[in-house]
């Protein structure tokens, strides 16, 4: 491998900006191969999957193995990060306890829902427990 190629390898690819670039497609076939070209996949029955700008006048095998590079790149920038876990155990343990707390409350009210009540206690138990619901939500119980 050239040292150009090796200090493109190294800093990123600068030389993807440079003048003399050429373009190397990632192709589809209709039958689902995949393969890289240095023409366009139209003109071989393929669908464009990819296209990478490579420096001019490498090797097709170290273009190929660039192109490789930057499509790994993109599925590594494509793939989500991991979520986070709460910064503390103490905040997880107060919100679990939170939790267990809304869940009995919205279990008393349940109860109280199944006994005769008057239309406007019903109504109150019924807000009352919207508005437990939504804080089990907002706290991902």
């Amino acid at each position: 491998m050239n040292s150009a190629l090796k200090w493109a390898l190294v800093l990123g690819l600068p030389l993807l900006g440079s003048a003399n670039a050429d373009t190397l497609y990632l192709c589809q076939s209709y039958g689902g191969g995949q393969f890289w070209s240095s023409a366009n996949c139209h003109n071989q029955s393929a669908t464009v999957k990819r296209m990478v700008t490579v420096p001019d006048g490498l090797p097709f095998d170290q273009q190929v193995q660039l192109g490789e590079q930057q499509r790994a790149e993109g599925r590594r920038l494509a793939t989500p990060a991991a979520r986070q876990p709460n910064a503390s155990n103490e905040q997880t343990s107060v919100t679990s306890g939170q939790c267990a707390t809304i869940t009995d409350r919205i279990r008393a009210l349940d109860g109280m829902a199944r006994q005769p009540q008057s239309m406007q206690m019903q109504d109150w138990i019924r807000r009352e427990r919207k508005q437990l619901t939504d804080a089990q939500f907002r706290l991902h119980c």
